[in-house]
C-alpha cells in the first residue's frame, strides 16, 4: 500500500477535473498517526474529528487495507481496497469543510465520462480506459460530510522517472503511451494538458503509464492546437525522442514555437526517425519497424498541420479523429505494450446497458506470485482477443502477449503457448 507525501500530493491533484488542483497552501502532513479498529474502521489521531472515516456510516464494512496517507487544506486522503469495485486500490477523499457535495458531484461525473464513452465505444476502448485512465468512482454523503472515491494511481510523472527507465523498458513505456492515449482519441476527446506530471508511471506493478488530472478534458474538434505540451498529439514525438536519447536535433519542444518553420520541422523528424531507426529499430522486424515509422511520422506530421497551417484563431470542428490509432495498431507498438490489464476498473457498461464491460480476467496478477502458467487457456485470458496471440507463460515477460511469435532465443520468455490460432 502507497503512502507518503508525495503520493498525496499525487492524489489531492488528480481528482481529475479543473477544480481539482493542488494549490501552494495546500500544506500536507503525515504526521498524524492512524489505527485500525477490530471492525475495520481507520480512526485517524488528528486535530480534528473531520478526518475520520467513522463519520460515514454508509461505508461501513466496505474498504480494506485502509492506511492513513495525508490531508491538505480541504480535506483527508485514506487509501484503501474497495470491495464495492473488484477490491481496486482506492484513493477516499473526506471533505473537512461542508458545502462540497454538489460540486464533487459535478466533477465525478465529468470524470466518468471517459468510462461511459469508453463504453459506448466497444470492447478495446473499454480495455484501454481500464488500464490508462483512472477517474472518480463515487460521491456521496451529505453536505456536511461527502466524500469521493477514487482510483489510485500512485506513482510519478514521466519527467522524474525517464533517467530510471532501462533499455526496453523505455520501447514499453513510449508504447503505452501511444495506448493512454488512443484511451482518449478513440472516444473523440483530447487531455490537452499532458506535461511531464500528468503522464505517470506507477510504482506497481510498473513501470506502467496512466494519465492523470483530466480538468483540461475536451472534444477533439474543440481541442487545443496552439502546439507544445498542450497539444495531445505532440507528446508521443516529444517523449519519443527523449526515450531514445536522441540528439538535440531530433528533440522536440516542450512549449509551443512562435515560428512557422517548415524546414525546420522536416529536418526535426527525419532526425527523429533515423534516430529510432538506429536506437530501436535493430532488433525488430525490418516490415514492421518501417510500418511504425511512417504512422509515427503522420502523427507529427498531423500535429504540425493542426498547428501551424490552420492555426489557433480557425474553427477545428472537422477533427473527429487522429492518426494515433493508426499508429496504436501498428504490430510494433502492439508487441511492446503490456498485457491490458483492468488497473482502473469502473463497472460503469452495465449501468449504461452497452453490456461491454471488462472481464475479471483482465486484473493483474497478484504480486505475490511466481507460479508458471501451466494453463495455456488460463494464460490466453491475459490477451486481447485477436487472432492469434502468442503468450509468455514463465520467464521475466511471463504473462505478456504479443501478436508475433517470441523468437527462440529470447531469454525473457522461457515458454509460450498460441492462443486462437
Amino acid at each position: 500500500m502507497l503512502g507518503g507525501i508525495a503520493l498525496v500530493v499525487l492524489l489531492l491533484k488528480v481528482f481529475l477535473v479543473s477544480s481539482a488542483r493542488v494549490t501552494t497552501d495546500a500544506e500536507l502532513s503525515t504526521e498524524a498517526g492512524n489505527s485500525l479498529s477490530s471492525d475495520g474502521e481507520l480512526h485517524t489521531e488528528t486535530n480534528s474529528s473531520n478526518c475520520d472515516l467513522s463519520r460515514y456510516p454508509q461505508l461501513e464494512g466496505r474498504f480494506e487495507n485502509l492506511v492513513y496517507a495525508g490531508k491538505g487544506a480541504n480535506g483527508c486522503v485514506v487509501l484503501a481496497n474497495d470491495k464495492d469495485n473488484g477490491n481496486v486500490e482506492v484513493a477516499v477523499k473526506l471533505s473537512k469543510k461542508a458545502g462540497k457535495l454538489a460540486s464533487w458531484h459535478s466533477e465525478c461525473e465529468q470524470s466518468r465520462s471517459l468510462h461511459e464513452k469508453a463504453c459506448t465505444a466497444g470492447h478495446e476502448q473499454l480495455l484501454l480506459a481500464e488500464r490508462y485512465l483512472p477517474i472518480c468512482l463515487e460521491v456521496g454523503g451529505t453536505d456536511d460530510a461527502p466524500f469521493m472515491v477514487m482510483h489510485a494511481a500512485g506513482g510519478k510523472g514521466i519527467g522524474a522517472m525517464r533517467s530510471k527507465l532501462r533499455g526496453e523498458y523505455r520501447v514499453s513505456v513510449f508504447s503505452q503511451m501511444v495506448g493512454a492515449l488512443t484511451a482518449m482519441h478513440g472516444i473523440g476527446l483530447s487531455h490537452n494538458d499532458l506535461h511531464d506530471s500528468n503522464v505517470v508511471i506507477l510504482s506497481k506493478p510498473g513501470p506502467l503509464v496512466a494519465f492523470i488530472d483530466f480538468g483540461e478534458v475536451e472534444t477533439l474538434k474543440n481541442a487545443n492546437y496552439g502546439g507544445g505540451y498542450k497539444q495531445d498529439e505532440n507528446l508521443l514525438a516529444r517523449q519519443a525522442a527523449k526515450l531514445a536519447d536522441c540528439p538535440s536535433e531530433a528533440q522536440f519542444p516542450f512549449n509551443s514555437e512562435k515560428t512557422h518553420d517548415h524546414h525546420k520541422q522536416h529536418t526535426r523528424k527525419k532526425a527523429l526517425m533515423t534516430c529510432l531507426q538506429d536506437k530501436w529499430g535493430k532488433d525488430e522486424d525490418e516490415a514492421s519497424f518501417s510500418d511504425f515509422l511512417q504512422a509515427l511520422g503522420a502523427v507529427v506530421d498531423e500535429a504540425y498541420k493542426h498547428e501551424h497551417e490552420h492555426g489557433k484563431k480557425h474553427n477545428h470542428n472537422y477533427v473527429t479523429t487522429t492518426c494515433v490509432k493508426t499508429l496504436y495498431h501498428t504490430a510494433f507498438v502492439q508487441e511492446h505494450q503490456p498485457p491490458l490489464w483492468s488497473l482502473f476498473p469502473a463497472r460503469l457498461c452495465a449501468e449504461s446497458g452497452s453490456g461491454g464491460q471488462a472481464p475479471d480476467h483482465w486484473l493483474p496478477p497478484a504480486e505475490d506470485t511466481d507460479k508458471r502458467l501451466d494453463d495455456c487457456e488460463t494464460a490466453c485470458n491475459s490477451c486481447p482477443d485477436k487472432t492469434p496471440m502468442y503468450v509468455c507463460r514463465d520467464g521475466k515477460k511471463q504473462g505478456e502477449c504479443k501478436r508475433k511469435p517470441w523468437k527462440n532465443n529470447d531469454k525473457r520468455c522461457a515458454s509460450v503457448c498460441t492462443c486462437r490460432e
